[in-house]
């Protein structure tokens, strides 16, 4: 430090690159599959019992139902606010009868429909609050993904509040986890989020770099830090799935690849696509362990056989 000055711009140091400490776990693929939807921007996506998928088009505001194969089943949506419209809707999720539920983003609500798109009902409307305010049960803001878990309720990252809310299948206000703070157990705009085998909830903490596991009512067990997320890019909302080994697969949608982690939280593999991937953003396993991947920026889906995964 020093008194007066010359009137020049201080010469700061140049910020040091960081190593990407999964370059030496990258992983080239070629995908069984390709599914182009053309004017869609795909985001979350969900794998029915017979393995045909429901993908959440943000840009479109709809919901496809596709087969496996690339065959468009269905769609239904539509710009709005009205039963069965969407603005940016991010995330599907089906429970065991094959009902869906979407994260209508920024409508701020759950709207629930049959397998076949008919509309079943919807809750939720905007609200800022903060954890355990009963003010603020049932509202959020942005909610970016969900999941039925284990116990058959839906879980919802209600991202802008910085928690995960919890609801009976109709849309009945249950409990709430997280809040926001960089402790263990807290959250910084959380996204996608799934269920071990051992039912602990598995989260994108994604401003905190990490992904956490809880336990069901939100005691915090283990994390790890991804520290290759983006705080700076709006749309990079990085999402993840386990699979049945304990394998969590985690979306780094900057860096065009999917990350995967042991149940540990150990990185095991960066898988890329021998064409590229734009922007990786959902994931869904298939019940025969096919991986499928939402290219944002391609608009397409892309789906890898699970003996070429290599684990």
């Amino acid at each position: 430090y020093r008194l007066g000055g010359t009137g020049e711009a201080p010469l700061l140091p140049n910020a040091t690159p960081l190593a990407d400490p999964y370059a030496g776990l990258q992983r080239s693929l070629t995908p069984s599959v390709t599914i182009s939807l053309p004017g869609a921007t795909p985001r979350g996506i969900a794998a029915a019992a017979d393995g045909s998928l429901y993908i959440a088009d943000s840009l479109g505001h709809r919901i496809w139902h596709v087969s496996r194969q690339g065959a468009v089943l269905n769609s239904w949506g539509g710009e709005g606010a009205g039963q069965g419209q969407f603005r940016e809707p991010w995330d599907v999720a089906l429970d065991p009868e094959g009902n869906v539920y979407v994260a209508d983003t920024w409508n701020h609500r759950i709207q629930k429909f049959t397998a076949q798109g008919e509309y079943l009902l919807g809750w939720g409307t905007l609200g800022q609050f903060t954890l355990g305010d009963p003010n603020g049960e049932g509202m959020f803001y942005g909610p970016r993904a969900l999941d039925i878990g284990p116990d058959g309720y839906l879980y919802v990252t209600d991202t802008g509040n910085k928690r995960v809310q919890v609801f009976d299948t109709e849309g009945r206000f249950l409990w709430e986890l997280g809040g926001a703070g960089r402790n263990p157990g807290q959250f910084n705009e959380p996204v996608g989020l799934a269920f071990n085998s051992s039912g602990d909830i598995v989260v994108a903490d994604s401003w905190n770099l990490r992904v956490q596991v809880l336990l069901r009512m939100g005691t915090p067990s283990y994390q790890w830090s991804v520290p290759t997320w983006s705080i700076e890019n709006p749309e990079d909302k990085p999402y993840l799935v386990v699979d049945t080994a304990g394998r969590t697969y985690v979306t780094d949608s900057g860096h065009g690849r999917i990350l995967v982690f042991d149940a540990q939280g150990v990185a095991l593999g960066a898988l890329v696509m021998n064409q590229g991937m734009q922007f990786p953003t959902g994931l869904a396993l298939t019940p025969d362990g096919q991986l499928f991947v939402t290219d944002s920026h391609a608009g397409t889906v892309v789906g890898f056989l699970a003996a070429d995964l290599g684990f």
